[in-house]
């Protein structure tokens, strides 16, 4: 990382001089990079040219905020450990969750609930986000009862705000980073952390990306979704879904639709692919696409490679080919 030099084209807000910096053209190296932050995931660029990556980030204790350009179309994948907030990217950012796909306008926001994976197929330019600790954001909602008496869980959105809100967001990013310039009293920055928590739970509770869950519900899918992982070689139906659950169909169905944006055979589709993605990235010389793809429950290869290039970006042979190019 090298300290930051002043960026003139954001349209929201522009990154501080002092923020940490870093910049390359090195795919491989911002992905590794990006994964000792935000997790491993898959990203490919698109045309010929430099990459032209460049990112500034601020750490607060409760919030992060990232600002971050590329010069080639980027397509990402995967699953961000906290939930973000897109605040400002590029006309006519992409992004996928399950058969859904967003189109980003000038109005629109994307907030991304943590742990659920999705795609994001960006136009050159720019993108700036806000991370935030999960656990101080539920509290912060729960303390309003915008879950009712019951407990909260987030999802992801579109949110289409206002230009009086956007401002109201870009204040506070501004305050809090002039709260954290070197030799600024800490407790400025924790004022204006609060003030932009507080903000970012209106947006959302607003947008209804604050959804209620019973305690019960949410344990028994997260044994569910274990479970999935566990037996995707297996043939998998709604029924044997339904039965390690232990609730009907619908109200499957339901909490799915809640807690993840999609159906459950959606679901079990959307492992399966990134369980594929995760062998072909890792495979070796005796490795072929049709027998990863078999090893993971796949069995449908036109279809399969289809959603695999719709949500990472290449095609699996693709993906195959730069695990053999890592090799040598």
């Amino acid at each position: 990382m090298v300290m930051a030099a002043r960026i003139s084209h954001d349209p929201i807000c522009t990154p501080s001089a002092w923020m940490d910096r870093f910049r390359s053209d090195d795919l491989d190296e911002v992905r590794e990079v990006i994964a000792r932050m935000d997790g491993e995931h898959s990203r490919v660029a698109h045309g010929s040219g430099p990459l032209g990556f460049d990112m500034s980030r601020l750490s607060g204790e409760i919030i992060m905020a990232g600002w971050a350009r590329a010069s080639l179309p980027l397509t990402i994948r995967g699953a961000l450990p906290r939930p973000v907030l897109h605040l400002w990217a590029s006309a006519g950012s992409r992004y996928r969750i399950g058969r859904r796909e967003y189109v980003g306008g000038p109005r629109d926001m994307m907030f991304l609930a943590g742990g659920q994976e999705f795609s994001r197929h960006g136009p050159p330019g720019m993108i700036m986000a806000i991370s935030v600790d999960a656990g101080r954001l539920l509290e912060e909602v729960a303390a309003r009862g915008a879950g009712g008496h019951g407990r909260s869980m987030l999802a992801t959105q579109r949110l289409i705000l206002g230009r009086v809100t956007r401002a109201r967001l870009a204040a506070h990013v501004r305050d809090l980073m002039e709260g954290s310039a070197p030799g600024a009293d800490r407790r400025v920055a924790q004022r204006s952390e609060a003030r932009l928590l507080s903000a970012v739970a209106d947006v959302l509770i607003e947008g209804s990306a604050v959804v209620p869950t019973r305690e019960a519900t949410s344990a028994r899918l997260a044994r569910l979704e274990e479970w999935i992982e566990a037996n995707l070689d297996r043939p998998l139906t709604a029924g044997q879904l339904c039965r390690i659950a232990g609730v009907s169909q619908r109200g499957l169905e339901k909490t799915f639709e809640l807690r993840r944006g999609m159906s459950p055979m959606r679901f079990v589709a959307e492992r399966r692919l990134a369980a594929a993605h995760r062998r072909l990235a890792r495979a070796g010389p005796e490795d072929d696409v049709t027998s990863i793809a078999t090893a993971v429950g796949i069995s449908h290869m036109g279809r399969f490679a289809s959603a695999y290039r719709q949500a990472f970006g290449e095609t699996p042979s693709e993906s195959l080919k730069r695990a053999a190019r890592r090799r040598y």
